[in-house]
């Protein structure tokens, strides 16, 4: 699923609340630069794997959608993304190449060669530091730093991005050393859950969440 649908779907389960009115809704909606909003996508899928949301095969199917879609912007640079963020993506997208005859498939991983894993892996570890915990915990900490800065640069409501952020089932939350943009997860999702159970606390917890994002987003 694609990061705007799951968006709208989180949007969507708000609205069903009695207390979320239409005219509320609308105040929750916002509008993404196009490129900005494919960019965070990729992101989002490539690391699926990563944060047990997918396997092997989304990373690919991230690269093909990406490279589909951008084509020759694929080196330009998405708004508000750090130009050294971007040119990390679009040297990975641009490397990524289909699975040849003869290729072999990485055993319980998916539809992915090795060559694709190493490149998926390479992408984690780069953005995502090194922290001696391995590659998926880096893919886990670029999947919170691509939500955190889509929340920070305000192409997500708080609480919508929020809700999304805090649900990273496989991060590592609890290992402090893996770093502020996995231990800060715990901290979201219980601002999550204060901002639905106290409606007069909302407008304070959105800034809760905001002030979350400081040192986890790409600009840190």
């Amino acid at each position: 699923m694609w990061l705007q649908d799951v968006e709208r779907n989180v949007l969507d389960g708000y609205l069903m609340r009695p207390e979320i009115t239409m005219a509320a809704a609308d105040g929750m909606r916002r509008t993404v630069p196009t490129h900005r909003d494919y960019f965070d996508d990729f992101l989002f899928t490539a690391t699926a794997m990563a944060v047990g949301e997918g396997d092997g095969y989304t990373f690919v199917r991230a690269c093909l959608a990406y490279k589909s879609v951008v084509g020759a912007e694929l080196d330009s640079t998405p708004p508000l993304v750090p130009p050294a963020v971007a040119a990390v993506v679009s040297d990975v997208v641009g490397r990524f190449e289909g699975r040849s005859r003869g290729d072999q498939r990485v055993p319980h991983r998916g539809n992915i060669t090795r060559t694709q894993l190493d490149l998926a892996e390479e992408m984690y570890l780069t953005l995502g530091e090194d922290l001696g915990d391995g590659p998926n915990a880096a893919g886990a900490r670029v999947h919170s730093r691509m939500l955190s800065a889509r929340i920070a640069d305000g192409f997500v409501h708080p609480v919508v991005g929020a809700h999304i952020w805090s649900d990273t089932p496989a991060a590592p939350r609890r290992r402090p050393g893996s770093g502020r943009a996995i231990t800060v997860l715990d901290d979201v999702d219980t601002a999550v859950r204060t901002w639905a159970a106290s409606p007069a606390e909302r407008p304070e917890i959105e800034r809760v969440i905001l002030a979350a994002t400081h040192g986890v987003g790409w600009n840190r």
